[in-house]
């Protein structure tokens, strides 16, 4: 167990205690961002180079899966700066320097999806646009985004006819947060909407996504590796689930008109079992695949395309699997679950929010089954 997990395992009970807060704000307490600085769940990602921990992928993958299952809202946020700062280090290191000047637990957030428009000015850009689901934005420094380039009003395409991208970093403080986070789970994420209007970007607070560049392919693969940031976010909120259902188990509680107690019923015992063991295989398959994807970059090797797209698809079979379990919890614990105050109703609500993110979807699926019969596949599908 590296030093951060020691952390936040320390910090669970009191986040855990804090979720309905959370909740109900509609994001993460400042004083309790300031406790996961603290503990190093801001800087896991962090390069060593600027103070940051730069643990391996697995180890930060147990950390957010523990914040998690305490809170899915303070896990989820906790990943999408792990992915901010895994982002950060594919820009220029001018870039890395402003971001990181005043040491590593620095709140990232940004967004992935090419929402706005990037279009040449003098040496640098100007940003214009809009882009959802900014989780943090409220409370980041510094903010990603990913545009379009485009001339005039005409977006520019590559020799292929893809549209050319580049990723801009922006001060938080220079764009604006608008209020759209009304939603039905992980409502403690802040991910709110944020817009540019024509704010300027120096050049070496970008670069091109689609080059064959060193930091360009750096990135691909770090947005690959969003799936498992949410993935492991989707393993913590179900193994809470689990543990609120054994909780109320082993009180004595039992089901309206029931002869036996929840713990004893055969039937409660069985669903029990299987929700645990789909709980074990998505945390088995998450974590090799993230192993073997990172292990393989570290040395350099290039993945062979099904490997790459089967990393896409670990997202949305873990993700199942939880929601699987979550389901099960939720109907084991019966009528007490319905309830607001329920942590079994907020948990259910959470997976489900989970399940609509792009990064869990089925399009990976048959990603890897035409590549599995020798079927051509657009690149960028994966």
């Amino acid at each position: 167990m590296n030093e951060t997990l020691s952390r936040a395992v320390e910090l669970a009970p009191v986040i855990g205690k804090r979720a309905a807060e959370i909740e109900q704000a509609g994001r993460v307490p400042s004083d309790l961002v300031g406790q996961l600085a603290e503990a190093g769940c801001l800087r896991m990602l962090v390069p060593a180079r600027h103070g940051g921990e730069e643990l391996p992928l697995t180890q930060a993958l147990r950390v957010i899966e523990e914040l998690a299952r305490a809170d899915g809202s303070t896990g989820w946020l906790a990943g999408q700066v792990g992915l901010a700062h895994l982002i950060f280090a594919c820009f220029p290191e001018q870039a890395q320097q402003e971001i990181y000047a005043g040491g590593p637990d620095v709140m990232g957030a940004g967004a992935v999806a090419p929402k706005g428009r990037a279009t040449a000015d003098g040496h640098g850009w100007r940003v214009n646009g809009r882009w959802p689901f900014v989780t943090g934005a409220p409370q980041a420094a510094w903010i990603y985004l990913n545009c379009l380039v485009v001339e005039g009003r005409t977006p520019q395409v590559d020799a292929r006819g893809v549209p050319r991208t580049r990723m801009t970093l922006i001060p938080a403080a220079e764009l604006e947060v608008i209020d759209t986070w009304d939603v039905l789970g992980l409502r403690g994420t802040a991910s709110h909407d944020v817009q540019a209007g024509a704010v300027a970007c120096p050049a070496w607070r970008g670069f091109s996504l689609d080059s064959e560049a060193p930091q360009a392919q750096r990135a691909v693969f770090s947005i690959a590796q969003a799936g498992l940031l949410i993935a492991a976010v989707d393993v913590g909120i179900a193994q809470g689930a689990l543990d609120e259902v054994i909780e109320l188990a082993v009180t004595g509680r039992r089901r309206a008109f029931a002869r036996r107690s929840m713990a004893s019923s055969p039937g409660f015992q069985d669903r029990l079992g299987e929700a645990h063991m789909a709980v074990r295989a998505a945390r088995a398959l998450l974590h090799r695949e993230a192993d073997t994807a990172w292990s393989s970059a570290a040395a350099g090797r290039v993945a062979a395309p099904v490997e790459r797209a089967c990393l896409r698809a670990t997202a949305a079979q873990v993700t199942e699997l939880a929601a699987q379990a979550v389901r099960a919890a939720h109907g084991l614990a019966g009528g007490s679950a319905v309830y607001s105050s329920s942590p079994l109703q907020r948990r259910l609500r959470d997976i489900h929010t989970a399940t609509q993110h792009f990064v869990n979807g089925r399009d990976f699926y048959g990603t890897v089954g035409a590549l599995l019969v020798g079927e051509e596949v657009e690149p960028s599908s994966f």
